[in-house]
């Protein structure tokens, strides 16, 4: 994939001192093992969604988090109670944290849908960014309700150590808008349940990948490894190829 460099814009960067920001995925949900399309659906952890909770939070039973972040949902909120339990703090449950609802689509299964839901769900897989599912968001309406949310807790805690546990989309947003990645460009990108990404925000914002699970399992590695297996580093004065206005805090 071809980068070039992004300036990130004024209103993301960091004008207190450093912060940490750990940004992971919930684990598995009865819906991800069926293979339905989850958006707002509100299953609860398989027990290998169990176990990767209980991942996380080894890997980060040394951190002293200050605020841990969830979405209303259970999938969320089930992965982060370990990390919460073990460093005594109370999860804090934010509805726009919700993934991307999918509308007339939830629930079903995806490699078992009819014509019409096939060709809407095509329809937005062509154009993630603008094209809403009947009943649903697109990536942008994600973005418009993550991004005011964001600016609001990093107001909040100006050197706070911070621990969010969102959802792929969700997860996309807050990552685009950290690093000043263009959103559209992140729009197919695989944000898996076995890494966590610690993002270092400052002025030059930086990220790091901690691996959950395998051979690679406590692993941290410079840069931001997905499920391509390709690792591109925030110190290579590169970045995602796009547009950086989608990536700015406006409320």
């Amino acid at each position: 994939m071809e980068m070039k460099q992004a300036m990130v814009p004024e209103t993301m960067c960091s004008k207190s001192r450093p912060r940490t920001i750990y940004l992971a995925r919930h684990g598995q949900s009865e819906s991800n093992r069926e293979e339905r399309i989850s958006g707002q659906a509100d299953p609860s952890l398989t027990e290998k969604g169990l176990r990767q909770a209980q991942r996380l939070a080894t890997a980060l039973r040394s951190i002293p988090l200050t605020k841990i972040l969830t979405s209303t949902l259970r999938r969320s909120m089930e992965t982060a109670r370990p990390i919460a339990e073990s460093q005594g703090i109370a999860l804090c449950p934010l509805d726009a944290l919700k993934e991307m609802s999918f509308g007339v689509l939830e629930g079903q299964l995806r490699g078992h849908l009819d014509h019409e839901p096939q060709y809407l769900l095509d329809q937005w897989t062509q154009d993630k960014l603008h094209f809403r599912i009947p009943g649903g968001e697109s990536l942008l309406d994600v973005q418009k309700r993550v991004l005011p949310l964001l600016s609001h807790v990093l107001e909040d805690n100006p050197d706070g150590t911070l621990l969010i546990v969102g959802h792929r989309h969700t997860n996309i947003v807050i990552l685009s808008a950290l690093m000043g990645w263009n959103v559209e460009s992140l729009a197919d990108v695989s944000i898996r349940s076995k890494y966590v990404y610690e993002i270092q925000y400052t002025p030059t914002p930086c990220i790091y990948t901690i691996c959950l699970t395998g051979k690679e399992r406590g692993t941290r590695t410079e840069g931001f490894l997905n499920e391509d297996g390709r690792m591109y580093s925030s110190h290579d004065r590169q970045t995602w190829a796009g547009k950086p206005e989608h990536a700015s805090f406006h409320q």
